[in-house]
């Protein structure tokens, strides 16, 4: 699992690379979690290089949200490939964090 990250104006650039599965999980969440708690309040997560992600990815990127969510905070994600969406969409996770096609509209969504 590759995990960058950027900040520009104020949003935390997030860059997922590989498959967000079980023995990865707790690195992605401890990940966005820890930018949470260090001060960033608007997360862009940018999941283009991510192929695949199970209910325990799902999981550790919902857990950032809801921290993100409890201090006031955004996320938006972008760039999921089609089975990563659908995933994202069947488990319902898109009522709780937005997906956009690519930055430049997810960037636009914030607040």
């Amino acid at each position: 699992m590759e995990i960058r990250t950027k900040e520009v104006a104020g949003i935390t650039f997030v860059y997922l690379k590989g498959e967000i599965k079980s023995t990865t999980s707790g690195e992605v969440m401890d990940s966005l979690v820890n930018l949470v708690k260090g001060g960033a309040d608007k997360l862009l997560l940018n999941i283009k290089g991510v192929d695949f992600m199970s209910s325990a990815g799902l999981r550790s990127i919902l857990v950032a949200a809801k921290v993100l969510k409890n201090s006031n905070g955004q996320m938006r994600i972008c760039g999921a490939n089609e089975s990563v969406k659908k995933v994202l969409e069947t488990s319902g996770f898109t009522s709780l964090v937005s997906l956009y096609p690519d930055e430049n509209e997810a960037l636009a969504a914030f607040t």
